[in-house]
């Protein structure tokens, strides 16, 4: 039950100062099932289109709005919100049928002192959160140069702490309140990489590992030689699965990996070598100069998760020494292994870049830097949601780039207005809309630099 897919490890420990922005909710995100997406969320009851928001419960979403002390709690029937003003308000850790968890932080500048709250929704009032029973679970001080996410599941917060030349794992059993073992993980720095229902996954000196919560027992899910390797992580609460790719440097054939928290066991999903000849097969790499002379690369842009299937969107990058290719495509198998990779037909139409379109353009990047491509996509998906995959595509009638929406259920493709956006609060920004900052690269146009 966390939130979306970021690429590459995210590091759990960002060197801030005082409190302002550490427990950033982006900082966290992973792969969600369709159930419920990644972040702190349960998985909710009903089949309207807010199951998916990051915190939530039968009733209701939370989130902090950015930059603010309010606490939002929005009610997913009436669409009424009540805003809760929380001094020192910097994230919810977790919310469940019965709690909203958040943390709160203060700072004189040397030290911050963290607190962990949990509030109470009370059923027989509409649902509604009691902040005025806030219970407090965890109180710490910690270095103000030094600000730790901290991971909830309603049973366990776990965290990291500086010690020596690294870190260690923190793990505070809120039923029991007091700390357990965090066992034997190397003296260097580690990362809390995601949090499930009995387990933490966590990469240190050992390797990749898997510590069971309440328990002595360690995991090693991959060993320390291979650690550097890993360059991407999702996982799926729900299903106890973690993903990751390896990199597999100058051989350029990343492969990626599926591990089984209910048996231990793992198994590689694909390497980029089977990728390359599967999109030869469909005839994407033809008619382009670029597979004629320095060929294509292939980077595994996002790894999607909805209900019983997995979605893998590529990003194909032509040669460099002519017009270089830019095209994003995605395919998709039962993650029960009954299937093979297949080509998804509908999302990749809605991604094409009409042949009209695909001209050589001069984008400009954030840093400011021109880069000449021939896009033969529009855009990218963005994420799974129940049944509904999230695109951000340029708008090309309306010359703007805009999000939307496909339903598997019904086949049906719409424009997302701005009313529609507040429902994806994975990329809720408030009081400007929705995040497209990494989205708007893969758009064949300048219109957000602009």
């Amino acid at each position: 039950q966390r939130r979306k897919t970021i690429i590459g490890i995210v590091l759990a420990v960002f060197f801030l100062t005082g409190c302002g922005g550490e427990f950033s909710g982006f900082s966290r995100e992973r792969t969600a099932s369709g159930e419920a997406v990644s972040g702190g969320a349960v998985k909710p009851v009903g089949k309207d289109r807010s199951e998916n928001y990051s915190y939530c419960n039968e009733q209701n979403l939370y989130y902090v709005e950015n930059g603010t002390e309010i606490l939002t709690e929005h009610n997913r029937q009436s669409g009424e919100e009540h805003r809760l003003p929380v001094k020192g308000i910097r994230d919810i850790c977790y919310v469940d049928e019965d709690w909203v968890y958040y943390v709160t932080c203060s700072s004189d500048g040397e030290q911050s002192e963290d607190h962990i709250w949990r509030a109470p929704v009370r059923k027989e009032k509409q649902w509604k959160l009691d902040e005025t029973a806030a219970e407090l679970i965890l109180e710490r001080n910690r270095r103000a140069s030094w600000a730790p996410i901290y991971w909830c599941n309603g049973s366990y917060i776990v965290y990291q702490e500086p010690e020596g030349e690294g870190s260690t794992l923190k793990l505070y059993n809120i039923r029991k309140k007091q700390y357990e073992p965090g066992g034997d993980l190397g003296s260097g720095f580690l990362y809390v990489e995601e949090l499930f229902g009995e387990s933490v996954i966590i990469t240190c000196d050992r390797g990749l590992v898997e510590k069971k919560l309440g328990s002595d027992t360690i995991n090693l899910i991959r060993g320390d030689e291979e650690r550097s390797r890993i360059i991407y992580t999702a996982s799926d609460v729900l299903n106890n699965e973690l993903f990751w790719m390896e990199w597999e440097g100058n051989e350029k054939n990343d492969a990626l990996w599926r591990y089984r928290l209910e048996d231990g066991k793992k198994e590689k999903l694909f390497d980029l070598a089977q990728i390359r000849q599967l999109l030869k097969g469909w005839g994407v790499l033809e008619d382009c100069e670029c597979e004629t002379s320095a060929g294509h690369e292939i980077h595994l842009s996002n790894l999607l998760i909805r209900g019983d299937h997995l979605y893998a969107q590529f990003l194909i990058l032509g040669g460099h020494d002519v017009p270089e290719c830019r095209n994003m495509i995605v395919i998709s198998k039962k993650r029960d292994g009954s299937s093979e990779w297949e080509w998804e037909k509908e999302i990749n139409e809605y991604l094409h870049n009409p042949e009209a379109d695909q001209k050589l353009f001069e984008k400009i990047t954030e840093s400011g830097t021109e880069c000449e491509s021939i896009y033969r996509s529009r855009g990218s998906v963005v994420m799974m949601a129940g049944d509904i995959c999230l695109m951000y595509l340029e708008h090309t009638g309306e010359k703007k780039n805009q999000f939307a929406s496909y339903d598997f259920q019904t086949g049906t493709f719409k424009w997302l207005t701005k009313q529609d956006w507040q429902w994806w609060l994975p990329y809720y920004v408030s009081g400007r809309g929705l995040n497209t900052y990494v989205d708007s690269v893969h758009v064949p146009n300048n219109f957000e630099m602009e």
